[in-house]
């Protein structure tokens, strides 16, 4: 399973819900990789993806934390134990969960692959990631030159579990 995060200097990942920093090359780099494939999100990204539409040519899996909902060209789950039944049915490898605090929290530890868009500063935040530095079971495999959007510092690393 992978996981696509973007993450602050203290693994901030968001604000009152929302991201704490929105750079374009980041998105289109993360739907590229993700094409394809079979992407978990909670129904809040949706609201960020053009036309409010689930992601063309993805399996698109929306976890909608507890509230039943029908969410056209999509499957979606209400509860955990639910979508994780669902998720059994795909190559874990095909798997990327985005965007989203609880799915995280969940998926982490069946996950291989962390992709990290990992951002220089500390942003004030109020949900945060579990800080792979720490613990020994992630290394970095993967690290990109500084990158830059306006004033936003980041770079992409790659994150894998130790075998």
């Amino acid at each position: 399973m992978n996981i696509y995060v973007t993450a602050d200097a203290h693994w901030g990942i968001y604000r009152q819900g929302r991201p704490l920093v929105s750079i374009p090359a980041e998105r289109r780099s993360m739907l590229e990789d993700v094409a394809g494939k079979v992407i978990v999100y909670g129904e809040r990204f949706i609201q960020d993806l053009p036309g409010q539409q689930p992601v063309k040519g993805c399996t698109n899996i929306i976890f909608t934390e507890g509230v039943p909902k029908e969410i056209r060209g999509a499957k979606a789950f209400a509860e955990l134990k639910d979508l994780r039944r669902e998720l059994e049915k795909y190559p874990t490898e095909e798997v990327y969960i985005i965007n989203n605090q609880k799915l995280y929290a969940e998926f982490l530890k069946d996950t291989d692959t962390v992709h990290v868009t990992k951002l220089e500063y500390p942003y004030s935040a109020d949900s945060f990631f579990e800080n792979l530095d720490e613990g020994g079971e992630f290394e970095i495999t993967a690290d990109s030159d500084e990158q830059y959007c306006f004033d936003i510092v980041y770079n992409f690393l790659r994150y894998e579990r130790k075998k």
